[in-house]
């Protein structure tokens, strides 16, 4: 009979860098936003953006090494489709499409749509770090209007944010996969059709029901 695993997934380190890259990019957004919209409380905004912007460095920073020393489904590979994720990426893409009325397959860390998504996302990021800390002293780089660059660059991330809220909230209302609750506590909730989890190569984050297991330490 069906019953709910609880495995832990995310580790504390990357749960951490998670917050932190989140938080500060909603105050980031919102503060950016004053600066224009609001010129009374423009130097308020101005200095809450520049501190969101070191918190934003520090878990950028924290997230890229972990790519490297992290646990193995955080690492840089992980964030790369394999060859067995395919078939998953388009049956997500079609519950997405059908706002959650198509199955939504299961994955074991990673959304294995979202994977190179979350790549892309950490490299906008990146251009907007460099981009805001030059574009006062070096307006014009490479031929590029800096201001203009990190404009267009924070609106992609603004509706970047929605969209993943979105569909993180669509995954927990429609889906079985507790993302929302994981990315706290570290945990996932998987549905096996047996007791106790077989092991299962890292590599293939999208798993069926039955192959379901725990990663090496």
């Amino acid at each position: 009979m069906p019953r709910l695993e609880k495995v832990k997934v995310w580790s504390g380190w990357l749960r951490l860098s998670h917050a932190v890259i989140g938080l500060t990019t909603l105050v980031l957004l919102a503060t950016g936003w004053l600066l224009g919209a609001a010129p009374s409380l423009a130097q308020g905004a101005s200095d809450l953006h520049y501190l969101a912007a070191a918190g934003l460095v520090f878990g950028l920073a924290l997230r890229i090494f972990l790519m490297f020393r992290g646990t193995p489904v955080e690492r840089l590979e992980q964030l790369l489709p394999g060859d067995s994720e395919w078939p998953p990426i388009r049956e997500t893409g079609l519950f997405y499409l059908t706002l959650g009325k198509a199955p939504l397959p299961r994955w074991y860390a990673h959304n294995p749509l979202w994977k190179p998504l979350y790549l892309l996302l950490y490299v906008l990021l990146l251009v907007l770090v460099i981009s805001g800390w030059l574009r006062e002293e070096h307006p014009l780089f490479l031929g590029l209007y800096l201001p203009d660059v990190h404009a267009l660059f924070a609106g992609v991330v603004g509706w970047w944010t929605v969209l993943h809220v979105i569909t993180v909230l669509l995954h927990d209302y429609r889906g079985d996969a507790a993302d929302t609750s994981s990315i706290v506590n570290g945990h996932r909730l998987f549905v096996v059709d047996k007791p106790g989890l077989d092991p299962v190569e890292l590599q293939e984050t999208a798993v069926r029901l039955d192959q379901i297991g725990r990663p090496e330490k």
